[in-house]
């Protein structure tokens, strides 16, 4: 069972890594037309609102990219300390 740790780490590493690049490629949250028009009308409160809204968007693709490449290179760490533990035959 050991012995299929090491590659699953790797495996799974590398299936964080792809979804990381995937999502890095998408666009990121830009501002809708509802802020647009909430401009246009001086709608400062709504405003306000909708561009919290983006910037949380924002902030919350920021988290998901640092947390799927940082999972990918802790898996890639567990990996390699796995391989390095003593097997008792």
């Amino acid at each position: 069972m050991q012995q299929l740790i090491s590659p699953l780490c790797l495996l799974l590493a590398l299936a964080l890594l792809i979804a990381g690049f995937a999502i890095w490629a998408v666009e990121a949250p830009q501002p809708s037309m509802e802020l647009h028009r909430a401009r246009v009308a001086g709608d400062e409160e709504y405003s306000d609102v909708l561009e919290e809204q983006l910037e949380g968007q924002r902030w919350s693709r920021k988290v998901l990219l640092f947390c799927l490449f940082g999972g990918s290179a802790m898996m890639v760490l567990m990996a390699f300390v796995m391989m390095s533990v003593p097997r008792n035959p």
